[in-house]
């Protein structure tokens, strides 16, 4: 990502003339393509007629004798409507937008009142008719154009573009270029790939073949999960976080990192201030801030009160840049496409898949539109404002790819949808103040596999309870996964509003309760005995009668034959436990060994969980909150496919498969210290390598 510095403001011609002139490139270099030009100019020509339609039959002053009047009125007022829209778009484009709207209405009103007058079988009864056909018109109009122009990126993002350009016109050029990280959340570098040789990501491709950016591996340590890499890329340090979701013996708290409050504890673990954005940067749509001083849709900071000015201007940004009808139009189409796909895969008998049913399709749509496209208008509107360093994550891909499969059509399609994203941020970088540098990664990879459940009739907690004595109680915390929580996000962020922002926040979390946007779940308000924290094919077993970890004697002692049955069973591939030598050993079906001492029976032990096993293994065993028991689930060795303790057939946290494969894309100019990197730290020390080696080109 090369733009210029400085851009469309760096001229010294900075008159009205030359704001215009400006304007009007805009216009030109944001319209759509000449194939979507065609299809909107027949589809807005049906949709006059029929708005016409509609108008004659409900205002009885306004009378069309047969289709060829119709079809000719509709006509004049579709060319005066458009030709208008273009002229106050432009002319106005630094007005409050409720003018423009207004004179539009007036517009409109004329125009009646002229195709009255000139085209043979119209008539329009008087000043009060042709009133309430221009409110009417307008109205159906803006809906049906939105429907035409819905999925049409470069045309919404357009117009925030040239406001912005407006806003800023006369801002002086930034003399140190920015970074902007865009992560994808848990897109695979293998599958990455295969959508490059596929032509589903045109944008990304395009950047590796022009030279303009090179494609790298890293490798994500155990466990590639989202709060351990965030903590990682954004803070330096990941230690301690032994998945996304694991229990603390020291405070029986249940730590969901999708859950604000634990978010925010993460951050206050990892954070010592100097965080990837702590130099004035942003923060946009992650689970942590990395010391951000603006976040937005960032769950680490949803119970946050935000300073006056920033509220301000997120209300500001909401009320105005927002396109509420286009949003809910595109999600309302995406519960139907999934819904669709859903019985599509159902009747193709595709294997593995889950049930995905409507509480899903709200989720599909929240996350991977409306989450999507307000966050890439954040990411414009920081660019424009000069943010130095701006870090997104997209987790819409993430999120089909959990319920669909990472390969399968549905996830795909979600990662077009963000490569189209990227194109339209690229197309904004053009005209901001500040020349940015792309850098586009992923913080894990996703498996394929039918969960453990589908594959052995029962769920790992119900396996564990039936090798425990009588009346013991297990509970398995699987209840939320990576994708959910995206409800709190917004209602949290229209809290901040002003108006009927408050009201929707207290109504949001309660209307999406039964799908995956409730409260928090609490595994201390009735203590279980055992406690099975899972993350995709890593478990994490905690008995809570003991304080500190307990040894393999200790469990063998209080639970004869608990741990044999675990590591024989066919969905477990590995058990590793600590000694009370301090040894960690692992057990399988396949081998034995003592990780510690590098010492193992068994050919092929560990292979299928990938090169660096016992490294992971290892690293994970030496956090304090980690498990008593921590088990991987099985990976088969002809397919790859994994078997996950969650109920989602992509998966990610464990290891095996490519869920230890993430990517790193760098613009060519930017060198790289490791190729691969290994851990989500080096990737923070690579980037404000980065950040330094920008300051430095400019002697900042």
């Amino acid at each position: 990502m090369t733009p210029q510095v400085g851009n469309g403001f760096a001229r010294k011609d900075r008159s009205l003339i030359s704001f215009y002139r400006l304007q009007a490139r805009l216009m030109w270099e944001w319209r759509p393509a000449r194939l979507a030009l065609v299809r909107r100019a027949i589809l807005s020509y049906m949709m006059a007629c029929l708005a016409l339609a509609i108008a004659t039959y409900v205002l009885p002053g306004l009378r069309i004798d047969g289709p060829t009047a119709l079809l000719l009125a509709g006509f004049l007022l579709l060319v005066l409507d458009s030709s208008s829209d273009v002229l106050l778009q432009w002319l106005l484009v630094s007005f409050p937008i409720l003018v423009a709207q207004s004179l539009g209405l007036a517009i409109q009103f004329v125009a009646i009142i002229a195709v009255g007058r000139v085209v043979p079988g119209v008539a329009v009864d008087g000043v009060g008719t042709a009133v309430w056909g221009a409110v009417l018109l307008t109205v159906l109009n803006s809906l049906f154009a939105e429907l035409v122009a819905v999925s049409d990126d470069d045309s919404y993002y357009g117009v925030l573009v040239r406001r912005l350009v407006a806003r800023n016109f006369r801002r002086a050029a930034e003399s140190t270029p920015g970074l902007l990280v865009v992560q994808i959340d848990g897109l695979s570098l293998p599958v990455l790939n295969h959508a490059i040789r596929g032509g589903r990501v045109p944008v990304l491709g395009r950047l590796i073949r022009d030279g303009e950016a090179t494609l790298h591996s890293w490798i994500a340590m155990l466990p590639p999960t989202t709060p351990a890499s965030q903590a990682g890329i954004m803070h330096g340090r990941n230690d301690g976080i032994p998945g996304f979701r694991w229990y603390e013996k020291a405070t029986s708290r249940l730590m969901v990192a999708n859950h604000p409050d634990d978010a925010a504890e993460i951050v206050r673990r990892v954070s010592d201030g100097a965080g990837l954005l702590a130099d004035d940067g942003a923060s946009i749509g992650n689970l942590l801030t990395g010391d951000a001083p603006r976040n937005y849709l960032t769950m680490a900071t949803i119970g946050e009160d935000k300073p006056s000015d920033d509220g301000r201007r997120l209300r500001g940004f909401l009320a105005t840049s927002v396109n509420y009808l286009r949003l809910l139009v595109l999600m309302v189409g995406e519960m139907a496409k999934e819904l669709y796909q859903a019985e599509r895969q159902r009747d193709r008998s595709i294997e593995p898949r889950m049930r995905r049913g409507l509480q899903y399709a709200i989720e599909r749509a929240v996350t991977n539109i409306a989450l999507r496209t307000v966050s890439t208008s954040f990411v414009i509107e920081e660019m424009f404002c000069g943010a130095p360093t701006i870090y997104v994550d997209y987790t819409g891909y993430d999120a089909i790819a959990h319920h669909c499969g990472p390969e399968r059509a549905e996830a795909i399609d979600a990662l077009v949808g963000i490569d189209r994203a990227i194109g339209s941020v690229l197309k904004a970088a053009r005209r901001t103040s500040r020349a940015y540098r792309l850098v586009v990664l992923s913080d894990h990879g996703q498996c394929l596999g039918a969960t453990f459940s589908q594959r052995h009739g029962q769920p790992l907690e119900a396996v564990i309870a039936a090798l425990l004595p009588a009346g013991m109680t297990v509970v398995g915390t699987t209840d939320s996964v990576e994708s959910a929580g995206i409800g709190r996000r917004i209602a949290a962020e229209l809290g901040r509003g002003a108006g009927l922002g408050p009201l929707v926040a207290r109504l949001l979390p309660h209307a999406l309760r039964p799908f995956g946007g409730g409260g928090r779940h609490d595994a201390s308000a009735a203590l279980p005995d055992v406690v099975v924290a899972s993350s995709g094919n890593l478990a994490h077993v905690y008995f809570t009668s003991e304080s500190g970890r307990m040894t393999r004697e200790a469990i063998d002692a209080g639970y004869p034959g608990l741990i044999e049955a675990l590591a024989r069973h066919p969905g477990i591939g590995t058990l590793v436990v600590r000694s009370a030598a301090g040894r960690v050993l692992a057990m399988g079906s396949r081998g034995t060994g003592d990780l510690t001492g590098g010492q193992h029976d068994g050919d092929d032990f560990l292979n299928e969980y990938g090169p660096r096993a016992v490294e992971n293994l290892l690293h994970l065993e030496s956090f304090e909150n980690a498990g008593d028991l921590v088990l991987l689930g099985a990976v088969d060795r002809l397919t790859g496919e994994v078997t996950g303790f969650e109920e989602l057939v992509g998966s990610h946290g464990g290891l095996g498969g490519w869920q230890d494969e993430p990517f790193i894309l760098r613009p060519a100019s930017l060198t790289m210290a490791d190729d691969p990197l290994v851990g989500a730290p080096a990737i923070y020390r690579q980037l404000t390598a980065w950040q330094a080696q920008l300051r430095a080109e400019c002697g900042a």
